[in-house]
């Protein structure tokens, strides 16, 4: 997220929207470029507001029509609705299932791949004849297929490279 941010902003996009789930990572998110933070964890102490912050990240668009680009690593727990606010030519980007999946020492547990099975029953369903009647699109990635396709990894791997060492990304 936090390199995101900053191509985002090299590459003119604005709004830069960053959504972080604790409060200590806001000035993170703003010192690397974020134009608006939302703290998600400020909306989890009551299970009514625990969505709420979709409301913040709405008003932080200025046009109704919502956001060219989102880009969610979360999953299950944030696809509906970041693919709700792209506008008409957006695109979602996936890059990961961060809620999907069972975390800490006891991600073995047989409970938790239930849980995980669960997750995948509720991941949205897409309806192909709105994807072309919106001009939306989804797609998703991961870079440890690309392992075999080092040539078109390396064109990109260079300009990250050159943004480096000019000292406009962060690690």
């Amino acid at each position: 997220g936090s390199m995101l941010v900053q191509m985002s902003k090299l590459l003119s996009l604005s709004p830069v929207v960053g959504v972080v789930g604790r409060s200590s990572k806001v000035d993170a998110a703003k010192s690397l470029g974020c134009d608006v933070v939302i703290d998600k964890s400020s909306y989890n102490n009551n299970k009514e507001q625990s969505n709420c912050w979709w409301n913040d990240v709405k008003k932080a668009v200025s046009t109704t029509d919502g956001y060219q680009i989102i880009a969610d690593s979360n999953g299950v727990s944030t696809l509906q609705k970041s693919y709700d606010h792209l506008c008409p030519t957006g695109r979602l980007i996936t890059y990961g299932f961060h809620s999907n999946l069972p975390l800490g020492q006891d991600s073995l547990h047989p409970w938790n791949w239930m849980h995980m099975i669960y997750n995948m029953l509720r991941m949205p369903k897409l309806d192909m004849m709105d994807l072309v009647q919106s001009n939306k699109s989804v797609m998703g990635f991961n870079l440890s297929f690309f392992v075999d396709r080092m040539d078109t990894l390396n064109i990109l791997y260079d300009q990250i490279d050159n943004w480096l060492l000019l000292g406009n990304l962060q690690c």
